[in-house]
C-alpha cells in the first residue's frame, strides 16, 4: 500500500536497525523537519549524487525516526540522529509550497535475519574493529547484532563509500546474500 513520506536527499545512506546522524540546513529544510516531527509516519531519507556527469535521486530509500536533533552554534545546520526503520521505493515525488518534497512510496520487504556461520565472522570481526576505531559510530548502536548477516550487511552498506549505484541494486535484492557476496569479494581483492 502507498504511503506518502516527507523526504530529505542525503550522500549517506541509513538502512533498517541503523543509527546515523545527519545535518540539514536551517535555512530550507526545517519545513521537512517539521512535517516529519508531526507526522506519524516518520521521515524518508534517500540517497542522489551530484557528479556533474551523473547528478540522479535514487529510488530506494529508508523510512527513520529521529531520535534527537540540536542546533549547530557554529553554522547553519541541524545535527538529527535518525534510526532506520525500513526500506521503501519510490514511486513519484512531488513539492509543496512551503518547499517539502513528498514521497509517493511502497514499502519493500525487509531482510530475514540469517545466523552467521564460521566463514561470514570475518565481516563480524572487521565490523568490530571499525566501531573500536570510530567511537562515535561505536556510540549510535546500543545493541549490536554481530551473528546476524542481515545486520552485518546493512552496517557495512552504510559505512563504506560504495557507488549509490551499487548500494541500490543490492538493496533491491530479496536478501542480504548478494551484499555479503560483494563485501567478500571486495576483501578478497584487498589482499
Amino acid at each position: 500500500m502507498a504511503e506518502m513520506l516527507p523526504l530529505l536527499f542525503q550522500k549517506r545512506h541509513v538502512l533498517p536497525s541503523g543509527r546515523m546522524q545527519i545535518y540539514i540546513s536551517t535555512v530550507d529544510q526545517v519545513p521537512t523537519l517539521k512535517t516529519a516531527l508531526t507526522s506519524k509516519s516518520g521521515l524518508g531519507i534517500c540517497m542522489y549524487s551530484d557528479k556533474k556527469e551523473a547528478q540522479h535521486l535514487f529510488h530506494i530509500g529508508t523510512r527513520v525516526t529521529i531520535d534527537d536533533f540540536d542546533q549547530d552554534p557554529n553554522t547553519r545546520l541541524l545535527k538529527l540522529t535518525v534510526s532506520g526503520q525500513d526500506n521503501f521505493k519510490i514511486q513519484s515525488i512531488e513539492q509543496t509550497t512551503d518547499g517539502v518534497f513528498w514521497g509517493k512510496t511502497t514499502p519493500l520487504p525487509r531482510w530475514k535475519a540469517i545466523t552467521i556461520n564460521n566463514e561470514q565472522r570475518l565481516l563480524a570481526t572487521r565490523l568490530k574493529k571499525m566501531f573500536e576505531k570510530f567511537p562515535d559510530l561505536d556510540e549510535l548502536y546500543k545493541r549490536k547484532d554481530f551473528d546476524n548477516l542481515s545486520w552485518l550487511c546493512q552496517r557495512w552498506l552504510e559505512i563504506l563509500p560504495l557507488p549509490a549505484v551499487d548500494k541500490q541494486k543490492l538493496l533491491n535484492k530479496p536478501t542480504c546474500l548478494n551484499t555479503y557476496d560483494y563485501l567478500m569479494s571486495m576483501i578478497k581483492t584487498s589482499h
